[in-house]
């Protein structure tokens, strides 16, 4: 008997009504038939997915039935981690992702669907909003690119919708007054300095932490690397993060104080060089949990509000904004892509602000650009006025 050939398909009905059809893919060593099947109510309906299929199957494009959804999740989170350098705390991320998609594991990825996934979504109900839609943007892309590879015909997450968000927490910060309080409590401390320069310019605190000393060139700081918690150093949050921030002279004195601080400690016979700014008594890079740990006794010491690390950077662009700083300037020296994210996630408002708008309509009615007076002077005696 003749074999069927590669891409051929054939249709039947079965036993129980339903029909069936199946394309030929190949043979294996021993000659039996490699397989794709399709099912469906009626001969036509079988006959169109046959029809979607054999161009693919003539390719040799055709996926594996039998791949699941959760050994496509694996290998693409592994696949990427190597292509694009993932931070350790990315993966992490990931792998928290791929707990809460334990569910739909088992389903064959050519057979996964969007009520499927609706009805995951509707069972994680109740984790955070933000977590859902880690969760949902995780998903979307591991099949946007299963559909690049030809896994899938489509992505079924485009008929799932996004998770609605809930009420989204204002990021923290504190007021000038409580900054002050703060600095108070810190001064004499080991890591006053530290705290002090993420005031001044709104760095990260692994940025700040994987500063080195050629990395201050007077007036400019430059920020190329950020401090894993295991230790070691690697690339900034993003590309854009990378670049220079000016240094006001206070700050450059302050720096060159503690540098002076850190070359009598270099004296001690423990010490372990790395070139840091901001390295432990012994050399080595500070700890992350050891810094958090120094910021809370601090924080309660001035009877602040409490705080985590990245506050500091919000406090740091909320006081740049109500000094009367260009939000321009500020997104760059924050090293913001756009300035509407400084705008819309960092800009706090202060009580002092929120009083300042409680203005009577009659003042409102009269804040109008004022006209300007028709000089009376000569023109020679506007130029000495203007002098």
């Amino acid at each position: 008997m003749k074999r069927r050939g590669r891409g051929e398909g054939s249709i039947f009905r079965r036993k129980d009504g339903r029909w069936a059809g199946f394309v030929t893919l190949g043979y294996t060593p021993d000659g039996r038939q490699k397989k794709r099947w399709v099912y469906g109510r009626t001969r036509q309906e079988v006959a169109e997915k046959l029809a979607r299929l054999l161009p693919k199957a003539w390719s040799g494009t055709v996926p594996d039935s039998r791949l699941r959804l959760g050994d496509w999740l694996v290998h693409w989170v592994e696949e990427r981690a190597l292509r694009k350098g993932l931070r350790p705390t990315t993966i992490r991320n990931y792998r928290v992702y791929l707990g809460h998609l334990g569910p739909v594991y088992h389903i064959p990825l050519s057979r996964l669907t969007a009520l499927q996934l609706r009805a995951l979504f509707a069972e994680l109900a109740h984790l955070s909003p933000s977590h859902r839609r880690h969760i949902y943007q995780f998903l979307r892309a591991a099949l946007r690119d299963a559909v690049r590879m030809d896994l899938i015909p489509s992505n079924p997450m485009e008929a799932v919708d996004p998770p609605e968000g809930g009420p989204v927490r204002p990021p923290k910060a504190w007021t000038p007054e409580e900054v002050a309080r703060f600095l108070e409590a810190a001064k004499g401390h080991r890591l006053y300095t530290l705290f002090a320069l993420m005031l001044a310019t709104g760095l990260r605190i692994g940025e700040a932490l994987a500063l080195r000393w050629e990395d201050w060139q007077g007036e400019r700081l430059w920020v190329r690397y950020t401090m894993r918690r295991d230790g070691t150093l690697g690339p900034p949050k993003t590309p854009g993060s990378q670049g220079y921030l000016y240094l006001d002279p206070d700050t450059q004195a302050l720096l060159a104080a503690w540098r002076e601080r850190v070359r009598q400690e270099a004296q001690g016979e423990d010490w372990q060089e790395h070139g840091l700014i901001f390295p432990s008594s012994r050399g080595t890079p500070l700890q992350y949990r050891n810094v958090m740990r120094v910021f809370k006794e601090l924080q309660a010491r001035a009877n602040v509000p409490p705080l985590n690390l990245h506050g500091l950077r919000h406090t740091y662009t909320s006081l740049a904004l109500r000094a009367g700083l260009p939000p321009k300037v500020v997104a760059a020296r924050l090293r913001h892509k756009d300035v509407k994210l400084t705008l819309q996630v960092y800009q706090q408002l202060m009580d002092e602000d929120l009083r300042a708008g409680a203005v009577p309509l009659d003042t409102l009615l009269h804040l109008q650009t004022p006209q300007k007076a028709p000089s009376t002077l000569p023109k020679t005696g506007r130029k000495k006025a203007l002098q």
